[in-house]
């Protein structure tokens, strides 16, 4: 590469930078596809069991976030009265 040669200061590569391989890499095999899954797809009742899940998942977690909001917001009690 004419990279190689250049000095530093003019572009070049830096002090210490590895040499390049002989060989080139060979490319990537795109052709070649991964073998097939040996999972099936969700049935309806397992989709349909999972997303309750979900959903229960997100609203106790909504809950359990609302809740110290909502404790924040009461007074401390009759602490800050004379």
């Amino acid at each position: 590469m004419v990279a190689d040669h250049l000095p530093n200061a003019v572009g070049g590569l830096p002090d210490g930078t590895p040499e390049r391989p002989a060989s080139s890499m060979p490319y990537p095999a795109v052709n070649n596809l991964p073998p097939p899954r040996a999972t099936t797809v969700l049935t309806d009742a397992e989709t349909k069991k999972l997303e309750s899940d979900l959903v229960a998942a997100r609203n106790r977690a909504a809950e359990a976030a609302a809740k110290p909001a909502a404790d924040a917001d009461k007074p401390a009690g009759d602490a800050d009265k004379p």
